[in-house]
């Protein structure tokens, strides 16, 4: 039985309180992690560079291999806020499946899904999974059993799931991949997909409400739209830019990552508007307001872990950004709060 909504519909949860859980009972606690992700509370939506942030952290900060995989048992509809409640009370799978794809950003996913189906099996494709780097196998630990759980409880029965690939080689403990997400497993695969059986689609969802579905998902729709969007494309090399700050990020390794040639990159890039080093620009100078906003990270460190290695640079950068220094940009903040 689904619980009640409470009062007004909060924002998505993203699923991350099993992940926390998981980490509670290894003894690391939320603050440490949240902390080490340089985010201040999980309170409203999270952006895509915070998602990563606290994915990277928790990876840091687990004391057990499995602790993806394990966390993703934990998960409950509820753990995912309005977003969760929207899936479970849909009038059937297939409302529930579309609007759960349409908005995957709430359900704390950092790559593009595509689907299709093919002789009655449905296939989810990540994109560009390159773009996580060695976090990857991390993140998708955690969002497939999360997901797995998630639409088992949604349907009311465990998720018919055939088959999953995933794009690197076989872990030592791959047998706990295929226990935890129930069905054949394919590792060192070209491509990162997930395969379940369509029939599913037709069946109704097992706390079907049209009125509470109809609320969440209006709800759900105005989060998107005051976060605002973006192309994949776009959304796709700022996950590549996020999850390489450690180092100099380059226009070729950026193209690699998404499957484009440099050129293909840079001429899809001016069709939308903008080029490379501009949404490079972008992604750094999002990330350093939100470090500056949410933090108490100097400028240095700040610098750091927006992909600069000298912080003279730095400053330089944030004074062409924002017309101001970042120590100037802090102080107008709080002084507006």
């Amino acid at each position: 039985m689904m619980p009640t909504i409470p009062g007004q519909p909060q924002p998505s949860g993203y699923g991350l309180k099993g992940l926390f859980d998981e980490l509670t009972a290894q003894g690391v606690s939320q603050r440490d992690v949240l902390r080490s992700a340089g985010v201040r509370t999980l309170t409203g939506t999270l952006s895509q560079a915070q998602r990563l942030a606290i994915l990277r952290a928790a990876k840091e900060h687990a004391t057990h291999r499995l602790t993806a995989l394990e966390a993703g048992q934990r998960q409950r509809v509820h753990h995912f806020g309005v977003y969760g409640f929207a899936l479970a009370t849909s009038p059937t799978f297939y409302d529930a499946f579309m609007f759960g794809r349409q908005h995957l950003e709430l359900a704390g996913a950092v790559l593009q899904i595509s689907f299709h189906t093919d002789n009655r099996v449905g296939i989810l494709r990540s994109e560009n999974p390159a773009t996580l780097g060695n976090l990857l196998p991390f993140a998708a630990e955690f969002w497939r059993s999360s997901m797995t759980t998630l639409l088992s409880e949604v349907l009311g029965k465990p998720f018919p799931s055939v088959l999953m690939r995933f794009p690197y080689p076989a872990p030592a403990y791959a047998e706990t991949y295929r226990s935890r997400l129930h069905c054949p497993i394919e590792f060192d695969s070209p491509n990162m997909e997930w395969h379940f059986d369509a029939s599913i689609l037709r069946e109704p969802c097992a706390s079907a409400s049209t009125i509470t579905a109809t609320i969440c998902k209006e709800f759900c729709e105005s989060m998107i739209e005051k976060a605002g969007g973006s192309s994949p494309l776009r959304r796709d090399l700022r996950a590549f830019i996020l999850g390489n700050t450690g180092r100099r990020t380059t226009a070729e390794d950026a193209a690699g990552a998404v499957g484009l040639a440099k050129r293909t990159l840079f001429r899809r890039l001016k069709s939308e508007g903008i080029s490379f080093q501009a949404l490079l620009d972008q992604t750094r100078a999002s990330l350093a307001r939100e470090y500056l906003e949410s933090t108490a990270l100097g400028t240095a460190e700040i610098g750091d872990r927006c992909g600069y290695g000298d912080e003279a640079n730095f400053r330089k950068a944030f004074q062409r950004w924002h017309g101001m220094s970042a120590s100037q940009w802090r102080l107008t903040r709080a002084q507006m709060e």
